[in-house]
Formats: C-alpha cells, structure tokens, sequence
C-alpha cells in the first residue's frame, strides 16, 4: 500500500475516535456533571503517556534499524572497493576479470530509484534479486579461475578473503532489510493512540465543547509520528530512504579504473 494512502488512513481513524468520542461524551454530559469525575483525567493522563512511552521506543527502534541499513549500503561498499583494488596485485588477464565481474556485481547491488516513492512489485524485487544472485555467482569461479591450481601466496590469501567479504555483505543487507517492527506492535500502538484520541473526545465532549483546530493538530501531529515510525520499515518508499551515494561512488572509481 503506497505511504501516502497508509497516512490518509491513519489520520482518518483517529479522526474518527476523536469525532465518536467527542459525540459519545456529549451524549453522557448530563450523566456525567464533571469531565474529570470518574477517573478521567486519571484515564486520560495514563494513557498520553503511555501512548508517548509506545511511541518513543518504536520510534528509536526505527531509527536504529534505519541507521543498520545504512551501515550495510556503507559497509558493502568498503568491501566491493577493497576487493577491487586487491585484484590488481593478481596477474593477468585474471585480475582484470575478477575487476570486472566486480563491477557487473556492483551493478547489480544498486537499488533502482524511483520519484514519488513508488513502491516495487514482486516481479520487479524478484528480478532485482534474480540479477544480483547471478552476478554473485560469477565472483567465486573467476577468482578460482584467475588464481588458478598453484599454492595460494598472501597476496592471493587476501584477495580470497576480500571476495568472501563482498559475498557477506549480501546477507546483512538482506537481513537488516527483512529487520523490521513486529506487525502485532504496530497495530497496538494504532490501538493505543485510537483510544487515547477518543478518551479525549469524550471528555471534551461531558464538558459540552471541543476546539476543533487544537484536538485536529493534536492527530495530526499523532499520525505523522506514527507515520514516521512506519516510514523507517519502508525503504522503497516514503521519506526515510536509505542512500546509495557511497556504492554509487564505488561504482564509478572502478569504472575509471577499467577505462585506463
């Protein structure tokens, strides 16, 4: 579902726990002399923060894995660099072959972008993920290749060491990609804050008004919080997209190399 719609249809939900609790309360005011009576300003203190309590963890929780994800764009990058630069200490056409294998992999791990935050399909992830476990297949046998039957020196050592990293690095990005917020969190926390947003309609509506503009801010500001905490488990889409700018870089110094 694309982010925007997902945003409509929280800030629309809370509206309405506010609008029915407000007109629950109106109808209860005669019942009910004093909004605070009862328990409510008990009730409803309890669950502002609660409902803060809630949204502070998630919301950390979400910036710690969008931070993961970056390191592994980051970390990703590094070893793909390293590995291409040690395969020029492998004589040729060997070394060659491993750069540009190197590179076609390289290709492959860039995540196409596009403007408005569409959200991907599953054939389009499923040939994503098809084109870079084909480039992946071609590392190990060229470099087996290039180093050929011979006792492994240091520097080959290495060079197995720095393709066996690049090949690592695929399954932390897959795993910080598939690292996401429990759902059963998510819909807690839409529940805590629909109940909080109605307990604040029904006490303003025992107290016979409500100011719209202050209790609509109030969701509003609820909904793109919550909203925020979701983008961070949306990678493809929203705002809080993961950049590519170092594997990007990467991309282009091996390009500059090949060229020479």
């Amino acid at each position: 579902m694309p982010f925007t719609v997902v945003f409509v249809i929280v800030l629309t939900f809370l509206l309405i726990a506010l609008e029915v609790g407000y007109r629950i309360g109106l109808k209860q005011r005669d019942a009910w002399k004093n909004a605070n009576s009862g328990g409510g300003a008990v009730a409803l203190t309890s669950l502002f923060a609660l409902m803060g309590l809630i949204l502070a963890f998630t919301y950390a929780s979400g910036v710690n894995r969008y931070e993961v994800r970056k390191q592994a764009v980051i970390s990703e990058s590094n070893a793909l660099g390293t590995a291409f630069l040690r395969a020029g200490f492998i004589a040729e056409p060997g070394g060659r072959q491993i750069k540009e294998k190197l590179l076609a992999y390289a290709y492959s791990r860039l995540m196409p972008l596009r403007e408005g935050g569409v959200v991907f399909s599953d054939e389009e992830r499923a040939e994503y993920l098809k084109n870079t476990l084909y480039a992946q297949g071609e590392l190990w046998p060229t470099m087996e290749k290039a180093l050929g039957d011979k006792n492994l020196g240091p520097m080959d050592v290495s060079m197995v060491t720095a393709i066996n990293d690049v090949l690592d690095q695929h399954t932390i990005r897959i795993a910080a990609l598939f690292n996401k917020l429990p759902e059963f969190i998510l819909w807690m926390l839409v529940f805590i804050a629909g109940s909080t947003i109605a307990v604040t309609g029904f006490n303003a509506g025992l107290s016979g008004k409500m100011s719209r503009w202050r209790t609509a801010a109030l969701t509003l500001v609820i909904s793109s919080v919550m909203m925020t905490i979701i983008d961070f488990d949306r990678p493809s889409d929203g705002f809080a997209r993961v950049g590519q700018r170092s594997l990007v870089s990467v991309v282009a110094d091996m390009e500059a190399d090949l060229m020479r």
